[in-house]
């Protein structure tokens, strides 16, 4: 019972803090649109019209970091939620070689079913433009590649699995990967990152740290930025080519590594700490309700 008891009261606090986050977003996004049209008549986040890419790129920094650093602070604060519950500390032994190309065959394999999925159901993803150089790249770059690296796996494996790591790893693991997959609000970014998130929560609870799951994260994000440079900027043939070496080498070679270790003994399940199974985040009427919020939120965007 008092397991039960903790489950709920964590994936409440999870669930609530995954709300502020959108609203943060939301009001940010809502407010500095609502300058930039008092500055520039008719301009926003949407329509920077009158605003140089660089500005643009620096107001979602702002806008990222408030919506992350807000509901963090709030947590800090009405929970038992501490610093060191983050684990912002230098990892236990652990194998970048292994766990690098396994990651990225993970991520890269979940590419290709969602980009299956949007073929079957008709969707059609928006790629972003990006500038092609100078300090506007760079800003981008800082947007796109460094600054989700960071804060998203601070408030999702440092804060949120924090959070629910006394109930076990089960549930520490998949709360915080279902919430983060979900809030990309896009059906088939979101079963990208539940898969990637459920690996990087899983190696954030066998190294003790979140700062292996940052690497890996900004190097997936860079790999995806130079595909999306690439398409925009290079020729048809070298774009293709670097997008299907992503898609088939790294699945395949994820495989491969896995298979060996496996040969040898090692399990995914090795270090990881009983307890609640990862349905008992449902346990909570505030995570059942806001998972539901935001699934039915994200078919509303794309209907």
């Amino acid at each position: 019972m008092a397991k039960t008891r903790g489950i709920r009261g964590a994936a409440s606090w999870c669930a609530i803090a995954a709300l502020l986050y959108l609203l943060v977003r939301s009001l940010l996004y809502a407010g500095v649109s609502a300058v930039m049209g008092l500055i520039q008549p008719g301009a926003s986040m949407a329509k920077s019209v009158g605003f140089s890419d660089t500005t643009i790129g620096l107001l979602q920094l702002f806008i990222g970091l408030g919506a992350i650093f807000v509901p963090l602070w709030c947590l800090l604060r009405l929970t038992r939620l501490q610093t060191k519950d983050l684990r912002i500390v230098l990892p236990a032994p652990w194998s970048p070689a292994f766990c690098l190309p396994v990651f990225l065959g993970v991520a890269n394999l979940a590419n290709l079913a969602g980009a299956l999925l949007s073929l079957l159901l008709g969707i059609e993803n928006e790629a972003s433009i990006l500038p092609s150089g100078g300090l506007e790249l760079i800003v981008y770059f800082l947007v796109l590649c460094v600054m989700p690296a960071i804060t998203e796996e601070l408030f999702f494996r440092g804060a949120l699995q924090g959070l629910l790591r006394p109930c076990g790893s089960a549930a520490a693991i998949f709360g915080p990967a279902l919430l983060f997959a979900l809030l990309h609000l896009d059906p088939i970014q979101s079963l990208t990152a539940l898969v990637c998130g459920v690996f990087l929560g899983w190696l954030a609870e066998r190294s003790g740290s979140i700062l292996p799951g940052m690497l890996l994260h900004f190097v997936n994000n860079c790999l995806a930025f130079l595909s999306l440079y690439l398409r925009f900027y290079a020729p048809n043939n070298i774009s293709f080519a670097f997008e299907l070496f992503l898609l088939l080498f790294f699945p395949l070679f994820s495989l491969w590594l896995i298979y060996h270790a496996r040969q040898q003994g090692f399990r995914f399940s090795a270090g990881l700490r009983p307890g609640v199974d990862v349905l008992g985040v449902f346990s909570s009427p505030a995570y059942a309700f806001v998972v539901l919020f935001l699934l039915v939120y994200t078919f509303f965007l794309i209907g």
